[in-house]
């Protein structure tokens, strides 16, 4: 394996264009959808026999209760060509006003003992029946940050405030969190750096065992392209399990399960 050396300039080139958010890559320059489109429908990229598939059942995301599914917490080690540089971290309280989730990310990269790059994500929402309702999200991207606020209003509609001022969603928009599995049958999502609708065209695969730091796990592989492009995990229970992708540099990120119920013992050494 060749070893890559890099500073602060290669690694604001890796993160800074493509922001990690929410455990998927958002193009800061990405289009934004036209609202009318920004929805699941009949015509959504994956077929609802295929989803059914990869799950136990037709149900397996309508309705989803990730404390259920979770427990109150889901935990990822984010990985940089094979080497721990960060984490990502989803919190659930069941409160009176709906479902309360909280999202940080954090990376820090360093080089000869010094930081060359830092990264801080969080993101605090309220759901509910299953929908989207408030939204806030602030993010510190080595010194740059921005926020997006979103709220639903009484027309059924997602009203967005991004950098670049302000837009009605569907109410039905998934943000790139992951966590609820129901975003798989859409063909677009809420861009949470932007604030902007990003259309995405999201496939299954085959099912393979996973590596998580615990062990291995048997997993569906999904396929995010668009104006997205990403592959994420899910077990046959809707739960996300990993995430994948390449960075503009060439190196892979991956995010590491450190939460999840293995079939396998293969625990991580570091």
């Amino acid at each position: 394996m060749i070893m890559k050396t890099y500073s602060a300039t290669p690694v604001k080139s890796l993160l800074g264009g493509c922001t990690l958010v929410g455990g998927i890559v958002a193009s800061l320059t990405a289009f934004a959808a036209n609202a009318q489109t920004a929805t699941r429908g009949d015509n959504a990229p994956i077929e609802q026999a295929r989803l059914s598939q990869a799950f136990e059942g037709t149900d397996t995301c309508r309705k989803f209760d990730p404390i259920q599914r979770y427990g109150n917490e889901l935990r990822f080690q984010i990985r940089r060509n094979d080497s721990p540089v960060g984490s990502h971290v989803v919190q659930f309280n069941q409160g009176r006003d709906g479902l309360q989730v909280v999202a940080q990310s954090n990376i820090d990269i360093s080089f000869l003992g010094f930081n060359a790059y830092s990264f801080a994500y969080r993101s605090e929402s309220l759901w509910q029946n299953n929908q989207l309702a408030v939204l806030s999200v602030r993010v510190d991207d080595d010194g740059d940050q921005t926020e997006v606020v979103a709220k639903a209003d009484d027309q059924g509609t997602l009203v967005v405030k991004g950098p670049d001022g302000e837009r009605a969603l569907p109410r039905d928009i998934f943000p790139t969190d992951h966590w609820h599995c129901g975003v798989l049958d859409s063909n677009a999502v809420l861009n949470t750096i932007t604030g902007k609708a990003n259309t995405v065209d999201i496939r299954a695969s085959e099912t393979e065992m996973l590596r998580t730091t615990d062990g291995t796990l048997r997993a569906t592989r999904f396929t995010y392209d668009g104006e997205l492009e990403t592959t994420a995990w899910y077990d046959a229970d809707g739960r996300w399990v990993g995430l994948a992708f390449d960075a503009r540099d060439g190196s892979k990120i991956t995010y590491r399960c450190m939460s999840c119920a293995t079939q396998t013992a293969q625990k991580d050494e570091e």
